[in-house]
This record gives structure tokens, sequence and C-alpha cells, in this order.
């Protein structure tokens, strides 16, 4: 007769090195999975997402959008991305993301794009709320154009130019 050890892994798991303090999101997303004795594929459809981006954020080969965020925040039970630095040279983020290094200048675009990523908002929803098109918001992101005079009172409410 075989009883099940709840103090035992998974045979599957126990190949698979998880680290016991994660460090990455990557790490914490195996971490809760192996824990919780899920198969990728499980893991992937409680988060709503394929097979293919829960291997990716687990390897870090991309960071996850914005607007999945809060999905993972609820597997995992809390927030992992507050200690993490918003982007990374294999992440999906734009670009322009790593200028958050502090030793950097950051242009005005960087600097807008950096005040949204940090409300956690979107694109169309920071454009949404300041009242320009999210063509406009992208252009002053990427330092294509600045804002007109107009709208640096919407921008002055974040941070100062």
């Amino acid at each position: 007769m075989s009883v099940p050890r709840k103090d035992v892994a998974p045979v599957w798991t126990r190949s698979f090195p998880i680290s016991k303090e994660p460090k990455t999101l990557g790490e914490h997303l195996k971490k809760k999975r192996f824990s919780l004795g899920l198969r990728q594929e499980e893991s992937a459809a409680k988060l709503g997402v394929s097979c293919k981006t829960l291997s990716d954020w687990e390897t870090g080969r991309i960071f996850p959008s914005l607007t999945l965020q809060p999905r993972i925040v609820e597997f995992l039970g809390y927030d992992p991305f507050v200690p993490f630095p918003v982007g990374t040279p294999k992440g999906n983020e734009p670009h322009g993301v790593a200028f958050l290094a502090p030793d950097s200048k950051a242009t005005t675009g960087q600097r807008i794009q950096g005040w949204r990523i940090g409300l956690k908002k979107t694109r169309k929803q920071m454009a949404a709320e300041m009242g320009v098109s999210v063509k406009t918001l992208w252009g002053w992101e990427n330092d294509l154009w600045l804002p007109a005079f107009a709208n640096h009172k919407l921008i002055a409410k974040g941070f100062s130019l």
C-alpha cells in the first residue's frame, strides 16, 4: 500500500531546480507552480495565457504586459513586481524602458513613459485620462515630438519637466 506524502514534491518536479529565494518573476512563477504541483499547462490555463507565454515568463525571455500583471498577482498571492526593475534587455516592454537606471539622464519621453509604467497603466488608459490620442502619447514617449504647451499642465501633475 502506498500513501502519498505531502512533504515531498511530485516526481516530475524533483529534476528541475527551484530557487528557494526567487529573485526574478520567472523564479516566483516556477516556485508557486511547483509548490502547487501544477504542470505548465495547468498554470497557464489558470493565468489565461498560452503555455509558450508562461514558459517565456519563467525563463525570462519576455516580461508580462501591464494588463496581465493583476492575474499574476492573484495567482501568486502577492505582488512580485514591486522590487523588480521595469523592463529588461530581453523584455517585451518598449525599448526605452532601460532608462530607469538611476545614473542615466532620461529624456522627456522616457520620463513620461516611466511615469505611465509606474502608475501601471497602458498607453490607451493613460491617453484617455489625459484627453489625448494614443498616437500622441506614443509620440511623446518615443521623443518624436514634445507635448504642446497646453499639455504641460497635464504632464506636470505626474512629474516636473
